[in-house]
């Protein structure tokens, strides 16, 4: 299976090849040479003239020699996978013209020889992953000046020479991931304008320098989690317009200018996970409408400034799970017309304003597990016609006649394994008990047969009539109040009746009306008739 994956075959072992193929290899379509023996000391010297692609797994190599791969025009990919090499000769691969891929991971090679490049005129793609290399020389990348991805992930790189990339003017990925760098020189990626991705990530980074990214105004990605940045320099991202994805995550970020992403009006995708960041500018996502994917989880946040997401009607999941909020004002979602996941889990939230979900009309996914909450206000859902997923574990539930309305809406709409870990913590007599498997008859206020008198319908006073659904006509002046088994609750607001005939007015019609209304649970007809039985009623 491990040949098969790393060939990219789907086909048997070729037999009677025209050329021969060493007995401590395998050869696959008379060009694809695989060869994983563990006890290889040396590069077979009858490997076959005619192979594209040449493997090497899991041996015993140490070196490579200058020579000892011969001379070949066909040779296109190079690969050294879990060896213990250690060093790599100047000139090693100097007769290999028309290799356009060479690998070189997993060996315990410490560094590279400035020559060891010369003569791979046609390299598009070097990559050097999880060895030991430490440090790079100057020049070394001037022989391969068309390459276009250089990967150097998990090495013990401390520090870069300032011109060490220039001669890379075609480069479009660079992956320094996984090292130990602790500072960029100044000027380090000038010369790289065609750069799509960068990967900075788990480094040792506590800074960025000034205009460090201004260069790059073809780059797509990039990724500068896992380092130890404090704050960012002003402009830090400027001139980055084809910027899409940009990942800050597990860093020390206490704090953000407000205008830190102005530019960046084609970002897709923002992480900002595990930092340090307590309070948030209300401006700081203005500059971004094409957002899609928002993290601030895992930070010290209390709220949220109202406005925040006001530019962000593509957002579709917006993570804010394990912070120290304890409140979210009424309209902190507003803008968000197309979120479809909210992640609200493992924070200090207590209690939800009813109408704090009114705006996000696409929403199927909410995760509240791991608060304070004991009850929802009714009608919290109703705006959210979409919504299967809640996430409710965790929790200090009341299951009492203020749990009505959600009980309701989990029974009708909810999907039942993803509520298997809500339970009742309160009264006695349910603790323990799974929501799921509360009757509507359970809920019970003591002295109190409904819903309280100062808790009514949509948390309106004077409203006596527990239910699930409330609808309404769009101008607002016709509402029922319903549950599964009736319409308890009416409010009607009718226009100023017509000027009376005179004091001979005869008793009859009055008014009549006919509304359809609307709500998340379907849609309701409603006709009223008012007639007058006699001149003063």
């Amino acid at each position: 299976l491990v040949v098969y994956a790393l060939l990219g075959l789907g086909s048997l072992l070729v037999g009677g090849l025209p050329l021969p193929c060493p007995p401590t290899c395998q050869c696959y379509d008379t060009s694809k040479v695989f060869c994983s023996e563990e006890r290889m000391r040396e590069i077979p010297a009858d490997l076959p003239g005619n192979a594209t692609q040449l493997f090497f797994v899991e041996t015993a190599l140490s070196s490579i020699r200058r020579g000892a791969l011969g001379a070949s025009t066909t040779l296109t990919k190079l690969v050294f996978l879990k060896n213990n090499i250690q060093e790599l000769e100047a000139g090693a691969f100097q007769g290999l013209p028309s290799l356009t891929e060479l690998e070189v991971s997993g060996n315990p090679l410490p560094g590279i020889s400035p020559g060891m490049l010369v003569g791979l005129l046609s390299l598009s793609k070097l990559t050097l992953g999880s060895n030991a290399i430490h440090s790079l020389q100057p020049g070394l990348f001037t022989p391969v000046c068309r390459l276009q991805d250089l990967r150097l992930p998990g090495n013990k790189i401390k520090a870069l020479p300032a011109g060490i990339f220039h001669p890379l003017r075609c480069l479009q990925t660079l992956d320094l991931s996984q090292n130990m760098l602790a500072q960029l020189p100044e000027g380090l990626l000038a010369h790289l304008a065609a750069l799509r991705l960068l990967k900075l990530s788990d480094n040792l980074l506590a800074r960025v320098p000034p205009g460090a990214f201004g260069a790059l105004g073809q780059l797509a990605e990039l990724h500068l989690d896992g380092n130890r940045l404090e704050e960012l320099p002003a402009g830090a991202f400027a001139r980055l317009g084809a910027l899409r994805r940009l990942q800050l995550q597990h860093n020390a970020l206490g704090s953000l200018a407000p205008d830190i992403f102005a530019d960046l009006s084609n970002l897709t995708f923002l992480s900002l996970e595990g930092n340090r960041l307590a309070t948030l500018p209300v401006t700081l996502l203005a500059g971004t409408p094409h957002l899609l994917h928002l993290s601030l989880a895992r930070n010290q946040l209390e709220t949220l400034p109202l406005g925040l997401f006001a530019n962000l009607s593509a957002l579709q999941t917006l993570a804010l799970s394990h912070n120290a909020m304890g409140h979210l004002p009424t309209g902190v979602f507003q803008g968000l017309v197309g979120l479809s996941v909210l992640q609200l889990s493992h924070n200090n939230l207590s209690s939800l304003r009813a109408g704090l979900l009114a705006e996000l009309p696409l929403l199927t996914a909410l995760e509240l597990d791991h608060n304070r909450l004991a009850r929802l206000p009714p009608g919290l859902f109703d705006a959210n016609e979409e919504l299967a997923r809640l996430g409710l574990a965790d929790n200090p539930w009341a299951c009492d006649c203020h749990l009505s309305y959600l009980l309701g809406w989990l029974q009708r709409f909810a999907e039942p394994l993803t509520h298997a870990q809500a339970f009742c913590a309160s009264p006695a007599a349910l603790q323990g008990q799974s929501l799921l498997e509360v009757t509507q008859r359970q809920l019970e206020c003591p002295g109190l047969p409904g819903v309280p008198p100062e808790e009514g319908w949509n948390g309106v006073p004077g409203g006596n009539a527990p239910g699930q659904c409330t609808y309404s006509n769009p101008e607002g002046t016709v509402s029922m109040a319903c549950d599964a088994v009736s319409c308890q609750q009416l409010s009607l607001r009718l226009p100023p009746p017509p000027p009376a005939a005179g004091p001979t007015a005869e008793p009859g019609l009055a008014y009549q009306g006919t509304w359809t209304l609307r709500s998340r649970c379907g849609t309701l007809q409603v006709s009223i008739l008012v007639t007058a039985q006699s001149r003063d009623e």
